[in-house]
């Protein structure tokens, strides 16, 4: 009680100050007031890299100016506050290295579409998400919604959401076809190469892209080849609505960092000091990859509200080679060759049922699996209620009610069955629950001038989600 009546004093306090400058800023105004007429203003308006938004931050990725050229979605969002990437080197993108107000990769949620972006775990690693799998050139712009709060999303997204959202179909009064290709060069023999071609023909809309990047890297055996192709092939409608589908495949080797410690006979000055692995120089490992991603997205404006479809599948594989301490090949060192795959889907309906109201209701579901045979799946539906209460307030109320199946694994190489009474491997529990949801905004600009663009937010949102070691859920 006592933290909460001092944060109550400085927020008033905070207020007064600002409400205070803003009237000695209108009492200092003693000139003339000179009349100028009307003035009208001809030149188009250039669209903001980035727009703030008391919910979410949203990332205009075409128009968006980064130093360097971006290699993948890592390199807009990294800037944020909210973003901490704890890769080893920004020249290799790994897995699992960006954290969001603090929580790792399975206690927030990436989404391609507002549909949760998910797999099955790895092995020695969890490997949930590779930002540099989703093609860049097909990304239209990211969405940063901080909090567990909106229920349009899982339980999972304690942390947040990161939203990738991907270029809608756009008729075209005459065919067209425009391309472009950059290059760029940089420390540590850094390549990277694009090649885009898009265009269209009337309601026809496509665009294809290719990528090849390399690496030496930062640290020894960092080395990395990344060779990717997508491409996007969409449709409009004649009643308003567009269909499309893009796909991407990948050709990721990677190299894993090894030894390099001073006091070894194989020490390379070149690289940094890195004494936190027992893997060596001469054992060389080095990682394959080649994941396949399908994505189907539909929308539809009705009379009945604006229908959203979207549906995925994502493959995914891991092959590990190296050389043994003996001097030995090993094809599949040391977690083997491993592959999952996921079908995913969302339907909404967004509905505006008067001014100043706007209703969401929709199903999320996806199956997940892996070649170690352990599954998950999950089937949600939500509901989400925004109401406009006043030009400043604005009230967002929500819940999403989730069921979560999960294979858990009953087995064990020393012991055997962990539950005798039940002889299977991995056995299937259900989880379900309900989360309501909650936000609260007040829109602060006409208190006082210093208080422009700037709001006060209160979310109030049950956290449910079920955990595996195994499963993104």
């Amino acid at each position: 009680m006592k933290n909460n009546t001092t944060l109550t004093i400085l927020l008033i306090c905070f207020l007064l100050i600002f409400t205070q400058m803003s009237l000695a800023d209108e009492n200092r105004e003693t000139g003339k007031i000179h009349h100028i007429g009307k003035i009208q203003i001809t030149a188009e308006g250039s669209k903001e890299e980035v727009t703030f938004l008391p919910s979410k931050t949203i990332i205009d990725v075409e128009n968006y100016s980064s130093p360097g050229v971006p290699q993948n979605i890592t390199d807009f969002i990294k800037d944020r506050a909210i973003i901490d990437l704890r890769g080893q080197s920004d020249l290799v993108p790994e897995p699992d290295t960006v954290f969001m107000r603090g929580f790792e990769s399975r206690s927030y949620v990436t989404a391609i579409d507002g549909l949760q972006f998910q797999k099955s775990g790895g092995y020695w690693g969890s490997h949930f998400v590779d930002y540099s799998l989703i093609p860049l050139s097909q990304i239209e712009s990211i969405e940063i919604i901080p909090g567990p709060h909106s229920p349009l999303y899982p339980g999972q997204a304690v942390g947040g959401v990161i939203n990738v959202k991907t270029k809608s179909p756009k008729p075209h009064e005459k065919s067209e076809v425009s391309g472009g290709v950059a290059a760029s060069y940089a420390s540590y023999n850094t390549v990277d190469t694009k090649i885009n071609l898009g265009g269209g023909a009337k309601n026809f809309d496509f665009g294809l892209a290719f990528q090849n990047y390399s690496t030496d890297g930062y640290l020894r055996n960092n080395h990395a080849d990344i060779k990717s192709l997508s491409g996007r092939f969409g449709y409009v409608l004649p009643s308003g609505g567009h269909i499309s589908v893009m796909g991407s495949f990948a050709r990721k080797d990677t190299g894993w960092i090894v030894k390099n410690d001073p006091s070894q006979p194989d020490y390379n000055p070149d690289y940094p000091e890195v004494t936190a692995t027992s893997t060596t120089a001469a054992q060389g490992p080095w990682r394959e990859k080649d994941p396949k991603y399908l994505n189907l997205k539909y929308q539809q404006p009705t009379s009945m509200g604006l229908w959203d479809f979207t549906a995925y599948y994502y493959y995914d594989d891991q092959k590990n080679y190296a050389h043994e301490k003996s001097g030995r090949f090993r094809d599949g060192w040391p977690a083997g060759v491993i592959n999952w795959q996921t079908y995913g889907m969302k339907l909404q309906d967004e509905i505006e049922l008067f001014e100043g109201n706007t209703l969401i209701v929709g199903y999320e579901g996806a199956h997940l699996e892996s070649g170690w045979e352990d599954k998950s799946g999950f089937n949600d539906l939500f509901i989400q209620d925004k109401w406009e209460l006043s030009e400043e307030l604005s009230l967002t109320l929500g819940a999403r009610y989730e069921t979560v199946d999960i294979y858990w694994s009953n087995w064990s190489s020393s012991t055997g069955y962990k539950d005798i009474s039940v002889k299977k491997k991995y056995i299937k529990k259900t989880y379900s629950g309900i989360s309501p949801k909650s936000f609260l905004t007040y829109e602060m600009d006409k208190l006082a001038k210093g208080l422009r663009d700037t709001s006060l937010s209160i979310g109030v949102s049950r956290l449910w989600s079920p955990r595996s070691g195994y499963c993104q859920v």
